[in-house]
């Protein structure tokens, strides 16, 4: 019952997070509000309704303590991403200022999670414009998530198992223990008494225990001036009587009493070598850590030796040759459902000798330091029935060694999870494919000038293809949150009525997030495909990317996909004479600038005067530029021309000559497509700034040409 609660409680929380993409796409749909204001209000507003409908019929807040603290949480937890993200971005855009005070302003070129937030908001707010078919395919996609919560259930099943261990009885009892003689919580045997004191008896076993399992624990019992080291402590109960008999075999002397506190039991060869006398006949002491204890009895060790409990093994101490190899894997654990393979395992470890072992009563052992590793427990009737040692084991969640009249069983429990139902939503789920993969090939088709348009403003294919996934996932969202909460809602309205006989949503978090996430799967994958055929439509020519021109022998000269106007080539060249500035000197990056210098061009030979803000005729910038890797010796000489376009008037062209100077040739060649790139991306930087920003930067052309306001002289 409780793994129960938890899982439905993880679950919610699932559900209430998904809630805030659902708001947000659902504003985006319905009202698309312009003021920021407006569009938060919308937001939380959807977010609470969603919130309060999923608090009066979800299961789940009827299980927890505080339901009211699941929301808060989520709500602390949204407002903290909110300001961690505010305040990131405010990092950031403090960095940028510094950089643009150090004449770096150079470094504005979009990130790829930028493009991508952007591309997403955009994909979103195109449902709007096409409400008809974003509510067909919305409807056709919740009504597949009612079906999948409906007609499928994923249910943990208890599954127990009973298999024969020994054909040998010891005795006629339970033995709960750890299978790799991990210690049991010290509570455990406390508890287990308590709950069975009416029916069984139960009796603890301990240990003491180095720290490291491969090496024994080392116990030096004093008499005088005598002293036995001994290698085990084992601490053991006064029921232990009831159960195994093992005080029978006792030598001379007696059991623990209950009032027993300080008595220690300990195997002959050690009573020799202390030279104690007969325990029952003249009281005698051993000292263990500076506590006197009384020896009340002797035993036998090859005698208790032979003494095997239900597991088969003896009660003393275990060392572990190996601890490293001793970490039991999930394979070896579900090869032990056979009593042979557990036989095996049990051969990874020895038990140490009675011979080398005392015993002292189990509440003592356990206040110096002992661990419980096992109890014994014995009905005090007849022993019930199999269905009764099942209820045990689901109770301990332990491995349970029963014996029996016909031998030693073994008891387990164990959970399985069962899937049913997913063949009859087959056909639904293949027919939601083909209807989303239709509407977003239908969707690209259509939009063919639209995307004409993403790519003239300078969007990437990989920037329009998002575009069209957001299209998808928000589909998902709103569609598999739609159909969670109708199936909540009907469930609730219509319970126990005939309308929903045999009916069954399944309110469990696995089920529920199984069947969520099928639908999104669905929605997604079906998108790939027409995203990808929007992205090739989005690519002006059948290269994905720009190829660079051969060169001609050591010089490559490069027409540069740009045209300006005439009155913004200053600003443009002095924009890129400080961005070759910055790189003087510089070991880092991609190339690096020795000589730098920038000079007016002679006028065209017609004469023509041409005028307009800030221009004063045709630019070159000249410079020598490393290219790296710096290790590879590539220098260039580098002319950057701006000059009046043949074809366009009032417009000039960008052109790029390159000369090579030291370095392989085809090394060169091969490095220089990062250099031209490099600048390219400048160039639609430069573009996208404002028209004040540009204007800065006609000074620096000013300042290196000789103009005086603007003009040439």
């Amino acid at each position: 019952m409780l793994n129960i609660q938890k899982d439905v409680l993880y679950g919610v929380l699932f559900y209430i997070v998904l809630f805030a993409p659902f708001a947000f796409c659902m504003e985006r749909v319905l009202f698309a509000f312009i003021n920021i204001y407006k569009r938060i209000a919308g937001f939380v507003g959807i977010l609470v309704l969603l919130i309060g409908i999923i608090y009066n019929v979800h299961p789940a807040f009827d299980l927890a303590y505080s339901p009211i603290v699941i929301i808060l949480a989520f709500f602390i937890l949204g407002l903290s991403a909110a300001v961690t993200w505010i305040i990131f971005n405010y990092f950031e855009n403090e960095m940028k200022r510094f950089q643009q005070h150090g004449k770096r302003r150079n470094e504005g070129e979009i990130t790829l999670l930028k493009a991508f937030a952007a591309s997403f908001l955009m994909g979103v707010n195109n449902l709007r414009r096409r409400r008809v078919r974003t509510f067909l395919t919305c409807t056709t996609l919740v009504i597949l998530t009612f079906t999948i919560m409906s007609f499928t259930s994923v249910k943990s099943i208890r599954q127990h198992s009973r298999l024969l261990y020994s054909e040998r009885t010891p005795y006629q009892g339970l033995l709960v223990k750890q299978m790799n003689w991990q210690s049991l919580p010290g509570r455990a045997f406390k508890i287990i008494e308590n709950s069975l004191a009416a029916d069984m008896i139960a009796a603890p076993r301990a240990w003491l225990e180095s720290r490291d399992r491969s090496q024994t624990a080392g116990i030096s019992l004093m008499r005088d001036k005598e002293i036995f080291e001994a290698n085990g402590l084992i601490g053991l109960s006064p029921k232990e009587s009831e159960i195994t008999g093992l005080p029978e075999r006792l030598t001379r002397g007696r059991w623990f009493s209950p009032r027993d506190r300080y008595s220690i039991i300990i195997p002959e060869s050690m009573a020799q070598r202390l030279n104690l006398p007969d325990p029952g006949a003249q009281e005698s002491f051993v000292t263990l850590w500076s506590i006197p204890f009384k020896v009340i009895g002797t035993f036998s060790g090859k005698n208790f030796d032979e003494f095997m409990d239900l597991d088969g093994e003896p009660l003393t101490p275990a060392v572990f040759p190996d601890e490293v190899f001793q970490k039991t894997t999930e394979a070896e654990v579900e090869a032990m459902e056979s009593g042979d393979d557990i036989r095996a395992f049990q051969s990874r470890y020895q038990h140490i000798p009675f011979d080398q072992t005392a015993i002292i009563p189990y509440d003592t052992l356990v206040s110096l330091g002992g661990s419980l590793k096992s109890i014994a427990l014995k009905y005090k009737t007849e022993t019930p029935d199999h269905a009764s040692t099942f209820q045990l084991a689901d109770r301990f969640g332990l491995w349970l060694f029963s014996g029996e009249k016909k031998g030693v069983y073994i008891y387990s429990a164990g959970d399985s999870l069962n899937y049913s139902g997913l063949p009859n939503i087959f056909i639904p789920i293949l027919i939601s494919v083909f209807i989303v993969l239709n509407t977003m090939i239908g969707s690209v088709q259509e939009r063919k000038k639209e995307i004409g348009i993403y790519t003239s403003i300078g969007m990437a294919p990989s920037h329009v293809s998002i575009i069209f996934i957001a299209e998808a996932v928000s589909y998902a969202v709103l569609s598999v949150v739609l159909g969670y909460i109708l199936a909540q809602l009907v469930v609730k309205v219509f319970a126990g009525t005939a309308l929903l006989n045999g009916l069954t949503v399944n309110y469990s978090s696995l089920g529920g997030v199984f069947a969520m996430a099928m639908v999104m799967l669905v929605v997604v994958l079906s998108s790939i495909y027409p995203s990808r055929v929007a992205a090739a439509i989005a690519i002006p020519d059948v290269e994905k990317s720009w190829e660079m021109a051969k060169a001609e022998g050591n010089t490559l000269s490069i027409d540069l996909p740009f045209l300006i106007k005439e009155s913004e080539a200053s600003s443009l060249c002095g924009f890129l004479y400080q961005f070759f500035d910055s790189h003087r000197a510089v070991s880092h990056g991609i190339f690096s600038v020795g000589r730098l210098e920038m000079v007016p061009l002679e006028p065209p030979a017609d004469g023509e005067k041409r005028t307009g803000e800030g221009f004063g005729g045709d630019f070159q910038i000249d410079f020598t530029a490393w290219l790296a890797p710096f290790d590879l010796g590539v220098m260039q000489q580098v002319r950057f021309e701006v000059r009046v376009s043949p074809q366009f008037r009032n417009y000039m062209e960008i052109k790029l000559a390159i000369v090579r100077n030291s370095g392989e040739h085809n090394t060169w060649w091969r490095v220089n497509k990062r250099f031209v790139n490099l600048i390219r991306k400048q160039l639609l930087v430069w573009r996208a700034m404002p028209m004040g920003e540009k204007e800065s930067f006609i000074h620096v052309a000013a300042s290196r040409t000789g103009e005086k306001d603007g003009a040439l002289v």
